[in-house]
């Protein structure tokens, strides 16, 4: 009984409960109470629909066509690929600017390297609590002991952010238009069509501006910011960090789409994973039109940025929700759905898994690199280049 009731307010513990307490309590218990019964009520309700769902969503993975399945491998390669060669080129991008005296990092990372970090980042997002934010925690880990500030991480991951959500944003944008104007085949409530567009076509405006206001932007001194205090503060205070982050980030992104191989990164690894999202439900039923399969692959990528491991949930279930809203049985979407999910999680989590042993070996070489200049610049002489090997 003390387990069940330690969630229960002070207030409303004991043997005689007051059923009008609730107006006596202050605002935030009320919330977190209520926010509790929320979540409660919400894993209540997925799990009956699993419970529901499972024997049928089995049934369709087990009669689908596993030679579908095996192509979309590759493709999903592919997708990471796309993904390192992006990472690599904002990096690459960012290193070329040293020479201009620009806040850039100080050691570029080479292809291998942006491979060993991108992956592991990716494999340890989709195995650990936290999902994306804990792979960003190691790559943030990962760039301080390559010898990067933290102005220079956020500024540069700021532009690799951008980069990776402009083919996502663009393309709900775009399919939200044509789709909601009848001007592409697919049957889609407006809700689907023309909210997502208008706020995709708000957050590239958004960007476009920072990416203008980027280019004579100054970033106050934080120790010069006084701290947000009263009523929001803390949204206040997220909503100045963004003010303060976004700009240089949105213009340096920009600028990296000069470089042919970040644009390359940019559309391959979206378009790629939608290929083996295709074959996943192409394996267990027939494919909805090409535009709701396109609108519901890249809905559900703005799942991933739940703080989820590996998106799960978030992902899947808008993916899930707009190929039912397209007419597709909720089984059928379900488990084409998973199948590319397992896919996709399984090429992630045994190449990062890999990957992430050689990068703990790089860490290793860069912090004797540094050593050995640190060394020599104290005895006066000038360092000798660090081994490559």
């Amino acid at each position: 009984m003390a387990y069940l009731t330690r969630f229960v307010p002070q207030r409303l513990r004991g043997h005689h409960i007051d059923p009008t307490a609730w107006r006596r309590m202050d605002r935030a218990a009320l919330k977190h109470l209520l926010g509790r019964i929320a979540t409660y009520a919400i894993f209540l309700l997925i799990i009956i629909g699993i419970i529901k769902l499972v024997p049928r969503i089995w049934q369709d993975v087990q009669a689908g066509n596993p030679a579908l399945v095996a192509l979309a491998v590759p493709f999903e390669i592919l997708s990471v690929a796309g993904y390192i060669v992006l990472f690599w080129a904002v990096y690459g991008a960012a290193a070329h600017r040293l020479a201009q005296g620009a806040d850039t990092p100080a050691r570029p990372l080479s292809l291998r390297e942006s491979m060993q970090l991108t992956t592991s980042r990716l494999a340890l997002g989709d195995t650990l609590p936290g999902g994306g934010a804990t792979g960003f925690a190691v790559q943030f880990w990962a760039l301080a002991r390559a010898g990067f500030t933290a102005a220079q991480i956020s500024r540069t991951t700021t532009a690799f952010l951008v980069l990776s959500n402009t083919v996502m944003t663009v393309m709900i944008m775009l399919l939200g238009i044509l789709l909601g104007a009848g001007l592409l085949a697919g049957d889609l409530h407006p809700a689907l069509t023309w909210i997502p567009a208008a706020i995709a076509a708000s957050v590239v405006g958004v960007i476009i501006f920072f990416a203008w206001k980027g280019r004579r932007f100054v970033p106050p001194d934080p120790d010069a910011q006084q701290p947000v205090t009263g009523r929001f503060a803390r949204t206040r205070t997220l909503l100045r960090d963004v003010s303060d982050r976004l700009p240089p980030g949105a213009y340096d992104a920009v600028r990296t789409l000069r470089r042919p191989w970040a644009i390359v990164g940019m559309l391959a690894n979206p378009g790629f994973d939608f290929v083996a999202f295709y074959l996943g439900i192409s394996a267990v039923t027939d494919p909805l039109p090409l535009s709701v399969m396109l609108m519901a692959y890249f809905i559900g990528q703005v799942g991933s940025l739940v703080p989820l491991p590996g998106g799960i949930g978030g992902v899947q279930g808008l993916a899930i929700g707009v190929l039912v809203a397209g007419g597709m049985d909720a089984h059928y979407a379900t488990a084409g759905v998973l199948v590319w999910t397992g896919v996709a999680l399984g090429t992630q989590i045994v190449w990062g898994m890999w990957q992430y042993w050689f990068l703990r070996k790089s860490i290793k070489r860069w912090q004797a690199e540094d050593d050995a200049a640190a060394a020599g610049g104290s005895g006066g002489g000038v360092a000798s280049a660090p081994p490559t090997t």
